[in-house]
């Protein structure tokens, strides 16, 4: 379980904090899409197993690893991309080379023509992915258990179709261990978590169609409230959400979503905003990055729960990568800067909003606060909306003069 604290610090009276919460739920997985991926989930493993599968009673386990095992599943890039959903697959098949291993699952998972996942199939260097129509992405890894002693511990498998089958190699990694670890030392502030989901459910239009070709499997929650998690995991989805705008045009691999959750977890403290914890979090980041650069050497940020599961064994892929990352973190952290200050006009935390976080949605989030926040001046009272709820302070329902809609941006809210 989490660390769950009593006293937390607030964020609902700021502003600037109101629009990082509004941009995380818009890009989160939605309780809605839990239900969805709960079903899919039941629907890929009754097939895997059914009568005639090539892995027909050679699974042992499955089991969410990466982000949706500690709830901090975003959008992949943009709202059309949906959301990747990593699951691990472990195989009751020792001795197989890492091509078999993949081309096993891939052949089980694909089927025979005229099965709904024949064309819904692809086959990846370390995983096989199911692709929906609607966005999202399941990536199935096959593993192999390395000790039964030692829950969880396995060997996922690399294998390129393209390259020589001597590259072909085992990685070592126990995912499970690393979102245990996550979800046991991440603290929860409770009232945080509550208003938090309410905001979450409330946003949640049902914008997904439940299919209707399985039963339904829980998957299971990342806290004791559905939709609620801590100020660190919104910070988190929040700079994996930059990252994903800063490197959308670029060539090579992203930092891995991994490497930032570790390094997040390392300066996890209770009692902070998710301002608070973005600029601890991004600090820390920067500090990691520009430590390795000064000396020399590639950022390495291993498992906590396993030694030699390594996070960063696929990025940084060069000096270069390292140092543009570095020059990332020190925009984003000046941009926060800009978003946190209240004495900024709306104007200019709107447009830096919508460059650390995406045209769209930083555009969406303060459209929707423009009409919260003029509704409460206009009526003289707190105003609570689509979003879940804006609790607009006192002291900017009694600002002077009257804001316009005309003047709404260039107006300098104060706390």
């Amino acid at each position: 379980m989490n660390k769950h604290l009593g006293t937390p610090a607030l964020p609902w009276d700021s502003i600037s904090e109101q629009m990082l919460a509004a941009v995380a739920i818009k890009i989160e997985l939605p309780p809605s899409m839990h239900a969805l991926l709960s079903e899919r989930k039941a629907a890929i493993e009754k097939h895997l197993e059914r009568d005639g599968s090539p892995l027909k009673g050679k699974v042992r386990l499955f089991y969410q690893q990466g982000s949706v095992a500690i709830g901090a599943t975003i959008r992949a890039k943009f709202r059309f991309e949906g959301f990747d959903i990593d699951i691990i697959v472990e195989l009751m098949t020792s001795g197989m080379t890492p091509w078999q291993a993949l081309e096993l699952l891939y052949e089980a998972m694909r089927g025979q023509p005229g099965s709904r996942y024949y064309n819904m199939t692809e086959r990846q260097s370390r995983c096989v992915t199911v692709h929906y129509a609607d966005g999202m992405h399941l990536d199935l890894s096959p593993a192999e258990l390395i000790d039964e002693w030692d829950a969880r511990r396995s060997y996922i498998y690399h294998s390129k179709p393209e390259e020589p089958r001597d590259k072909d190699h085992r990685v070592l990694t126990n995912s499970f261990g690393f979102a245990d670890e996550y979800n046991t030392t991440c603290p929860v502030d409770l009232s945080f978590q509550r208003e938090y989901a309410r905001r979450a459910l409330k946003a949640d239009r049902g914008l997904v169609v439940m299919q209707k070709d399985a039963e339904s499997l829980p998957v299971p929650e990342h806290s004791t409230v559905v939709g609620g998690k801590s100020a660190v995991t919104v910070a988190l989805q929040l700079i994996k959400r930059n990252r994903n705008i800063r490197w959308a045009s670029r060539d090579g691999r992203m930092p891995a979503s991994v490497m930032l959750s570790c390094l997040t977890l390392e300066v996890a403290g209770a009692g902070r905003t998710i301002g608070q914890n973005l600029k601890i979090i991004s600090q820390h980041i920067l500090d990691r990055l520009q430590c390795a650069r000064n000396q020399g050497t590639l950022i390495q940020v291993e498992n906590p729960r396993c030694p030699g599961d390594m996070f960063t064994d696929r990025w940084p892929e060069n000096y270069a990568a390292q140092d543009t990352m570095i020059a990332d973190m020190r925009l984003f952290m000046g941009q926060l800067d800009v978003l946190l200050d209240d004495r900024q006009s709306l104007r200019d935390r709107r447009d830096t909003l919508k460059a650390m976080f995406g045209e769209d949605v930083g555009q969406s989030v303060v459209d929707d606060l423009e009409q919260e926040v003029g509704e409460a001046i206009r009526s003289g009272r707190h105003g609570f909306g689509a979003l879940g709820g804006l609790a607009v302070s006192p002291a900017m329902t009694k600002a002077k003069p009257v804001v316009t809609p005309s003047t709404f941006y260039g107006t300098r809210w104060k706390p």
